[in-house]
């Protein structure tokens, strides 16, 4: 399918660009598609998979995997219902508020991380082929834009937790939650901070 868009009538270079990356996520799109379904599984059923696997399980709730998909609350519902009858993911209630709803994977919904381990290789080994100038000039341009749209407030970024302006590092030395999130006043053990916060606020933008 080919992509119509105003970019094509205007000639700056970042019009250019920009088309260029509309191909690319049409490509990407694609690409993910396909992955998936070799997995008997929808994209967005792997994205929330993949987000319960490496999101902190304290911060894995149905709220925070529907801001992290772009989707309403009541659709990650869907999207999580047929995983859970799938015997993929587990609903629990939070321990600190009982109105929130937090996932976790079953052993089968392990298994299945594990196969999509590969999930965009396609599309890394196509960026592989670039040479080492071209990849740090593309993930310094890719950083910067990065940045700016999340600070338009249209995207997220979900990352671990060391570069976040709310992360304190060895707060607690020699203890086993060394590492301290000012943000919601909570010590954290190495295992935790090594994976992905909703909340990530970088202390600086991409270079």
């Amino acid at each position: 399918m080919t992509i119509y868009h105003p970019f094509y009538r205007r000639g700056s270079r970042a019009a250019r660009v920009g088309m260029a990356l509309l191909r690319l996520s049409q490509a990407v799109k694609a690409l993910t598609t396909a992955e998936a379904v070799e997995l008997g599984l929808t994209p967005v059923q792997a994205q929330a998979l993949l987000f319960v696997r490496y999101t902190k399980p304290f911060l894995a709730s149905v709220g925070k995997l529907a801001e992290a998909l772009g989707v309403t609350h009541v659709t990650a519902i869907g999207v999580l219902d047929g995983l859970v009858r799938h015997g993929l993911v587990e609903k629990t209630a939070s321990p600190l508020d009982r109105r929130v709803t937090l996932l976790r994977l079953t052993p089968a919904g392990e298994e299945v991380c594990q196969r999509l381990s590969r999930f965009g290789h396609t599309l890394e080994e196509a960026l592989a082929k670039l040479g080492d100038a071209d990849m740090e000039a593309l993930e310094r341009g890719l950083g910067a834009l990065v940045w700016s749209l999340r600070e338009a407030g249209v995207l997220q970024v979900a990352e671990p937790c060391r570069g976040c302006v709310h992360f304190q590092e060895n707060a607690a030395p020699g203890s086993p939650e060394p590492h301290r999130c000012q943000l919601i006043q909570r010590y954290l053990s190495e295992a935790e901070s090594e994976l992905a916060c909703p909340d990530y606020t970088p202390s600086r933008p991409a270079l």
